[in-house]
């Protein structure tokens, strides 16, 4: 008899553990329930701005203005608990200035994955646009990503690398993401950040600036100096002029 009860669980044991497995099916339905709200989803959100600030003074030389403006302005950010409007920041230099090093940084000190975190979605023209000719796809499939996305949880990064080579009229997608006076049904796009690169293009021989590749932007203004340039977006988004 002692050994045919001795494989069984005691009532109390067995009640015990059914009430930790509905306990932590509460806490999981009440998790999932709160991060479908995106507004109150803090997800894969773990900013650690002490960090980035000494990794950019340690790594990044010769950067000072652009730092400063990119500290500051996610300071502002993170630090307000209802933004009225997403943080748009576009970062723009010759190669090797650390564009695209400043923008892993920020991934990495901002999200708990890094650039791998579901929530840090990186768009590359090459690789996600290269057709310009089927540009209307672009523009619905972009739309549709960034609002399901923005939709699941509102703390979201979105980086998009090369904006000179993006198909031309792509980015007038993201116009409604990226102003305070819009309004976009069903997403909570306020606590979202975007991040915009763009390569400056040399001067060629007697000033004149080389060809622009077929389907290119324009290259935006030589900069005095070779440095790294990092600027709030307008309103309007990228590119806007004014």
């Amino acid at each position: 008899m002692a050994a045919a009860t001795r494989g069984c669980w005691p009532w109390g044991s067995l009640l015990g553990l059914l009430g930790l497995v509905s306990a932590a099916a509460v806490a999981c339905d009440l998790a999932s329930l709160r991060c479908s709200l995106g507004s109150f989803c803090e997800c894969d959100f773990r900013p650690d701005l002490p960090g980035l600030e000494c990794d950019l003074a340690q790594h990044l030389a010769g950067q000072h203005l652009a730092k400063a403006l990119v500290v500051k302005a996610l300071k502002a950010f993170v630090w307000n608990p209802a933004p009225t409007k997403p943080l748009v920041l576009s970062l723009h230099g010759w190669t090797g200035t650390g564009k695209s090093y400043v923008s892993s940084l920020l991934a990495h000190y901002l999200f708990q994955g890094g650039l791998r975190s579901p929530r840090v979605h990186h768009f590359s023209p090459v690789i996600h646009f290269p057709r310009p000719s089927h540009i209307e796809r672009y523009k619905k499939d972009l739309k549709s990503w960034v609002q399901g996305n923005l939709t699941a949880c509102g703390r979201s990064l979105f980086l998009f690398d090369e904006m000179d080579r993006m198909p031309p009229g792509l980015m007038e997608v993201l116009q409604p993401f990226l102003g305070s006076s819009w309004v976009v049904y069903g997403t909570n796009y306020r606590k979202a950040i975007f991040i915009f690169i763009r390569w400056l293009l040399t001067l060629g021989h007697h000033g004149r600036a080389p060809p622009r590749r077929s389907g290119a932007l324009p290259p935006a203004p030589a900069a005095p100096r070779p440095a790294l340039c990092a600027q709030r977006a307008g309103p309007a988004g990228p590119g806007a002029k004014g």
